[in-house]
């Protein structure tokens, strides 16, 4: 197996011998790192993103069995499929790693061929339930998140910026008269203005935690966080603005192409209650499409 393989692996061992053993056996993976000890690795999953663990059973100051707890107890490190490699061979020490958490147990002396075999099978899972994972998060039409992954993504920001005391800013968006562009042009003509939107919108998630996502229907949402009012309205202003330029036609609008409403909201937390935030870019949201539309809206107390 000459060719690198998807997969990244983390070999715990306090033994250099057996970590040089599997470092072979599995040279073939794209991402191969150790770790001699439960605390280097503990430090290395806060670090790095892991699809397979080799764990052993008995290393000094912290066991194995500990080590893999607090793996499962980390929301990143968790995913990660972790396999005891060890010289412990009776059924209680079986259990006890498949109770603490591990996939599969591998006894020493090890056999290259069952650790290759066994690494291989854990590494397709991982990898298998990885792609669902992220196909479960984005919203099959237009390619970005969907509204579960937006709430998951609200909260973890809310909770950081209430830690932080910085701004949250989200951004409602509602394509205008969408309903009268299905009913006269048909849903396939639908659905390409849905992609494009998104697409448009995809433009101003520059920074890793922004995020745009299909809320419902012809409703998207933008979420900012760390950004003040001013902000965000200027970022909603500019994509209502790009897209009156792509002059998409649209017969039963008034402006005669495709345009969207925006309303803008922004909050410090003080609580946990960050419904209260999408509850007022919607109100903002309701506001602008009430008035003239092809508009953004700033929700005010």
């Amino acid at each position: 197996m000459n060719n690198h393989q998807s997969g990244r692996i983390l070999i715990v061992d306090d033994d250099p011998i057996v970590i040089r053993i599997l470092a072979s056996a599995l040279s073939y993976y794209e991402v191969l790192m150790f770790a001699k000890s439960g605390a280097e690795a503990l430090k290395m999953v806060d670090q790095h993103e892991f699809d397979v663990i080799l764990l052993d059973a008995s290393m000094p100051e912290q066991d194995g069995y500990e080590v893999c707890r607090q793996i499962q107890g980390k929301q990143l490190a968790s995913e990660a499929r972790v396999i005891f490699v060890t010289g412990r061979t009776n059924v209680d020490d079986e259990t006890r790693a498949l109770d603490a958490g591990a996939v599969d147990f591998i006894k020493k002396p090890v056999s290259i061929a069952v650790v290759q075999a066994r690494v291989r099978t854990h590494m397709s899972l991982k990898l298998a339930a990885d792609q669902l994972r992220r196909q479960s998060r984005v919203d099959g039409l237009t390619g970005v998140s969907n509204r579960l992954e937006f709430e998951t993504g609200l909260r973890r920001e809310w909770q950081h910026a209430r830690r932080q005391q910085t701004p949250v800013s989200l951004v409602f968006f509602d394509i205008d008269f969408f309903k009268k562009l299905n009913d006269s042009q048909g849903h396939r003509m639908g659905d390409q203005y849905l992609k494009t939107v998104a697409q448009l919108l995809a433009t101003a998630a520059k920074r890793g935690n922004d995020m745009v996502a299909r809320y419902g229907g012809e409703e998207f949402v933008l979420l900012l966080p760390g950004a003040p009012i001013a902000w965000a309205c200027s970022v909603a202003e500019n994509l209502l603005a790009e897209l009156v330029e792509m002059k998409l036609p649209h017969g039963e609008s008034p402006y005669g192409f495709l345009t969207m409403s925006a309303g803008v909201a922004t909050k410090i937390p003080e609580d946990d209650h960050y419904e209260l935030l999408v509850e007022h870019a919607d109100q903002a949201l309701y506001q602008a499409k009430t008035a003239r539309r092809n508009m953004v809206v700033k929700y005010k107390d």
